[in-house]
């Protein structure tokens, strides 16, 4: 599916937003339906919308794919089927996935459906995308922080390349945020984010020593590569994709407007301004263009920050001196700065740019301080007016004939279409005057608020024949709607699609319940009676030093959640001169990929979101010898999915789980790093972020890439003999504790578990069940 041209894809979170995309000359759209769609708070499209907002697009030239993108639950699956199943009659023109699932099962059951791998699937290299051409997917959406160099790897492959280029950015890679669903129970991975990264954090150490103060340094900057898309397009990345199925009509009419007019050559200053104008937290143009640190995030504040348009010169007890730049309409959202934060007001009037104004207002600014513009009534009506003023017309050749005793036919002809209708009735000889020829013109041209306009009229008309002007408007009616018919029935296209993926049955039958431990870090291992263990996990930077302390014992290696095609390689290449390995934890489909044919025993950690029975079954169809699930599931889906399961089921025990995975470093604020060159050697790799409740998380840089753990570690408590019972494996994330856990499972007793709570609440505050009791979804 090479490509030499680009598609501009716009948001829309309603008709309007839909239409102001399409007037500001997007190629496609995407949308969520009300269910199962990761903006459970945009409005989003019902059935009848969704079929006015297809017909709507198609008849213009545009294609509309429906997000369908969150993991979805065991109970969910047959009502999502239906969802799909109307999606597909309605011709939408693909689906944008995230749960494997799922995707597995509309493959099967719609092997025509295209089908769009979510940025929320988490791949971000070459290896990945070999996987989802291979298992039926036309386009990979790919994770924000992809690097160019892996988007050029990538386009050897026969799959669509998309990338985010404009809006707002998720500072974890999209799919490992948990930290919204640990925190409230609102889980990116179903649509209601409550972003934690918008939030303000300190930085302490260990001791409690404030490192950096309060500020925002989880939350990005919004993307703005206008100046970079031809760059992207060259590298391969011909899709691409405009955030913002939560903003409004006009902020989606000025940005697919803007990034038309640069992928057009025709870009203006006004057209930049209008941009930053509409809505900006700052831009940055991304990691994967080399941003870092202070140029990527938004540290100082979260929200829209508007433009610079005047200064406060002088205040008063109950006044302000200011000063603008340019002309502020009656309307207008003003933004000042004050000694207790930041406020906001419409202008009352309007003030001419240059002259200075005494005003009264309700608080008192700081003097000598920037007054923001964060909404222009000017700016708005003029989006409004040229989204009003949208009026696309489709070019109509006709051909009309009009003969005494014959049956009047029209024949029209628009681009490649053509289309006959012929009228049920004959053509009589006129008892007075006949037909005037401009009057048949006149009634055939009338083509009203529809797509079409005539252009060319043959009539071949009889002198003195006759048929009502209901008849003429009968013919061109029905003429025209044989060619919206044929536009509408050839704007999709069903083209089967091949999985090629291998299917291979796993040998691993299941035994008894296994305590698995993962050690994310060296020290931890001093900690705890190995000889307790049945899986020993390890990352692969501590192999050698493994061996060196313990010898040959057999062990398991966690593969981290995110490399590049060629720090995979080299992993592998390291990985396999090693004897002794029990076996690899996969985080991401890339993994599997290329290590599929090496012989090792293969196991879906949690990064890789099994959520359902439908996931379970499609990892163990690949052979993994154990699969992981989701810490997010509840222990009613716990229960159901491992009915009649015999593949080996871990389930998360203990310990505190990664919450964010990321690029970005919140350090790399402080010390206003400008790249990842100085990571290996930095002194500041693991510290603590303090949130606005003061409750600690802890943030571990390994390489160049960031976790953030749970503030309060899982403890499950005689819950843990209902999964050893179904012989559900215990994996534990290890700390000082673990040794303690251990010897807690193995032989669970009430007076025990609350010892060990007690030593737990006195470390980390507090100790906590994850989604055992509550989970993310209800039913």
């Amino acid at each position: 599916m090479k490509r030499n041209k680009y598609e501009l894809l716009a948001p829309a979170g309603d008709m309007a937003a839909l239409k102001a995309a399409v007037s500001a000359g997007a190629n496609a759209i995407y949308l969520g339906y009300d269910e199962f769609s990761a903006r459970a708070k945009a409005k989003n499209f019902n059935k009848e919308e969704l079929e006015e907002a297809t017909h709507y697009a198609h008849l213009r030239g545009v294609e509309i794919y429906v997000t369908f993108n969150i993991l979805i639950a065991d109970f969910e699956v047959k009502r999502a089927m239906e969802s799909v199943k109307m999606l597909y009659d309605i011709g939408v023109d693909a689906l944008i996935l995230q749960d494997i699932g799922i995707a597995a099962k509309i493959r099967e059951d719609f092997p025509d459906f295209e089908l769009h791998a979510s940025t929320q699937m988490a791949v971000n290299n070459y290896y990945g995308a070999k996987f989802l051409k291979e298992m039926g997917f036309s386009r990979l959406v790919l994770a924000r922080e992809t690097p160019i160099f892996e988007i050029e790897k990538i386009k050897d492959l026969d799959i669509d390349v998309e990338t985010f280029i404009h809006g707002a950015l998720c500072v974890s890679y999209s799919g490992q945020c948990l930290m919204s669903s640990m925190i409230g129970g609102k889980s990116g991975n179903r649509g209601e984010c409550a972003q934690a990264c918008r939030r303000s954090y300190e930085i302490i150490d260990f001791d409690g020593k404030k490192l950096a103060k309060r500020l925002y340094y989880l939350s990005p900057k919004d993307l703005n590569t206008l100046g970079d898309v031809a760059k992207i397009i060259k590298a391969g990345g011909y899709f691409l994709k405009i955030e913002g199925r939560m903003k409004n009509p006009e902020y989606v009419y000025t940005v697919v407007s803007s990034y038309k007019k640069s992928l057009e050559g025709k870009l203006q200053e006004e057209d930049k301004e209008d941009t930053i104008q509409v809505f900006n937290r700052g831009f940055t143009k991304g990691l994967f263009n080399g941003d870092f640190g202070r140029d990527f995030t938004s540290y100082d504040r979260p929200d829209n920050r508007g433009i610079e348009i005047g200064r406060v010169l002088e205040v008063g007890k109950n006044f302000a001196k200011i000063i603008f730049d340019t002309d502020i309409f009656e309307g207008d959202g003003l933004e000042f700065n004050s000694s207790k934060g930041r406020f906001g007001m419409k202008s009352r009037e309007f003030y001419k740019a240059g002259q200075v104004y005494q005003v009264e207002l309700f608080k008192i600014p700081l003097e000598n301080s920037k007054i923001n513009r964060t909404y222009s009534k000017k700016l708005y009506e003029k989006i409004d007016e040229k989204i009003d003023s949208y009026d696309y017309k489709r070019k109509v050749d006709v051909d009309l004939k009009i003969k005494i005793g014959e049956n009047p036919k029209i024949y029209l002809k628009s681009g490649d279409l053509e289309g006959s209708y012929t009228l049920d009735r004959l053509v009589e000889p006129a008892k007075k005057a006949g037909l005037e020829r401009g009057r048949v013109i006149e009634n055939i041209s009338k083509t009203g608020d529809s797509i079409f306009e005539v252009e060319n009229i043959n009539l071949d008309l009889d002198d003195s024949a006759f048929l009502p002007i209901s008849a003429i408007n009968e013919l061109r009616r029905e003429g025209l709607k044989i060619i919206e018919d044929k536009i509408l029935s050839g704007s999709i296209e069903r083209v089967q699609v091949e999985d090629n993926l291998q299917v291979h049955e796993s040998k691993i039958k299941v035994g008894k319940s296994l305590i698995k431990v993962f050690f994310n870090k060296f020290e931890d291992l001093k900690k705890v009676e190995l000889n307790k263990i049945d899986e020993i996990i390890i990352r692969a930077k501590d192999l050698e030093k493994f061996k060196k302390y313990y010898g040959d014992k057999n062990i398991s290696i966690y593969l981290d959640k995110f490399y590049s095609y060629n720090e995979l390689e080299r992993l592998r290449a390291y990985i396999l001169k090693n004897k002794n390995l029990k076996g690899l934890w996969i985080n991401n489909l890339s993994e599997y990929y290329i290590f599929k044919d090496d012989g090792l025993e293969l196991n879906a950690d949690i990064g890789l979101n099994i959520f359902n029975k439908n996931s379970l079954d499609f990892f163990k169809n690949l052979g993994f010898k154990s699969a992981t699930l989701s810490p997010e599931m509840n222990s009613g889906q716990i229960q159901s999915i491992i009915k009649g399961q015999d593949m080996e089921v871990n389930v998360i025990s203990y310990g505190r789980v990664p919450v964010m995975t990321m690029k970005h470093c919140p350090y790399s604020i402080e010390k206003k790093c400008k790249d990842e060159k100085n990571c290996p050697s930095c002194k500041s790799k693991n510290y603590l972020l303090r949130d606005e409740k003061s409750v600690d998380f802890e943030v571990l840089r390994q390489n160049t890439f960031t976790e953030i753990f749970n503030s309060y570690p899982i403890l499950l408590d005689v819950y843990v003999n209902k999964l050893k019972e179904n012989k559900i494996s215990l994996v534990l994330l290890a700390d000082e504790f673990t040794d303690q856990v251990i010897d807690l499972y193995k032989n669970y007793n009430e007076e025990d578990f609350y010892k060990l709570k007690e030593k737990l609440e006195d470390k980390y505050q507090a100790v906590t069940k994850g989604h055992i009791n509550r989970g993310i979804v209800s039913g």
